[in-house]
């Protein structure tokens, strides 16, 4: 009866093959430096700019670029070979990874680390505000939530008008994203900004699928059970009355997946 009762909750609805059961695990966050910051400098926040591609700078402090974590995760979920990144998100866009190491050197004492980071933006921006948030990331894509790690901000372009509300609670996605091999789990990570969760106050609601079960913890997750095929995963944040929070944009919680 249990293990009838566990696949009808979480069973995992895909198109392609089917797995067993749908798990998803609470993990410990990976440690990390108290020292790591991360800061727009340019646009600062309410800057208009007149360039549709406008040159990013953001300052890392902190923290080595392009290294492989050194630590057990690397072994147990997707490592990707670019190593730690800068992610920056501009509105609702993929982002964009900065893995550019200006050290060359084996010491990966990450509180030595702290550099200017200049980047075209890659895309056109239309005319009106946009809202820009950054955060660093390790090579099993982990981002990393202590203070003053995650920065948003927003700017114009041209021109615009409105001011966001981005000392509200919200939610950033993160992981998954992309593809992902079959024989292992699959993290499940995302950031809070200006809140806390628990079991009586904010949560974020998963969905996998059309199987949905609430977080209440701000740390990373292990997806077991995910079978070969598409998956789409979505993240929202709920107030204390169950209430669902606006992203900063539609859509802005939800990916789509492949399991190969």
């Amino acid at each position: 009866m249990i293990p009838i009762l566990c696949a009808l909750l979480f069973g995992a609805n895909v198109e392609g093959e089917r797995a067993g059961e749908l798990r998803v695990v609470p993990v410990d966050a990976t440690a990390e430096p108290d020292e790591v910051r991360t800061l727009i400098v340019f646009p600062k926040e309410g800057d208009t700019t007149n360039e549709s591609v406008p040159t990013l700078q953001l300052r890392l402090e902190g923290y080595a670029l392009g290294v492989i974590s050194d630590f057990p995760r690397q072994r147990e979920i997707r490592n990707r070979g670019q190593g730690q990144t800068l992610q920056i998100l501009i509105d609702d866009r993929a982002p964009i990874e900065i893995n550019d190491a200006l050290y060359d050197t084996a010491d990966r004492e990450e509180i030595d680390y702290d550099q200017t980071i200049r980047i075209k933006c890659p895309y056109k921006l239309s005319p009106g505000m946009h809202i820009i948030r950054a955060y660093p990331q390790r090579s099993f894509d982990e981002s990393l939530k202590g203070d003053g790690t995650f920065a948003s901000s927003y700017f114009y372009v041209s021109k615009g008008k409105g001011v966001p509300d981005l000392s509200r609670p919200y939610l950033t996605y993160n992981m998954p994203r992309g593809e992902y091999a079959y024989d292992k789990p699959i993290l499940l990570d995302f950031l809070i900004a200006n809140t806390q969760l628990s079991k009586d106050g904010y949560k974020v609601r998963l969905t996998i699928d059309k199987n949905k079960r609430m977080l209440t913890q701000w740390i990373p997750y292990y997806i077991y059970g995910l079978g070969k095929g598409t998956h789409t995963i979505q993240l929202e944040l709920l107030d204390p009355t169950d209430k669902v929070i606006p992203g900063l944009f539609p859509g802005d919680g939800k990916q789509t997946i492949r399991v190969n």
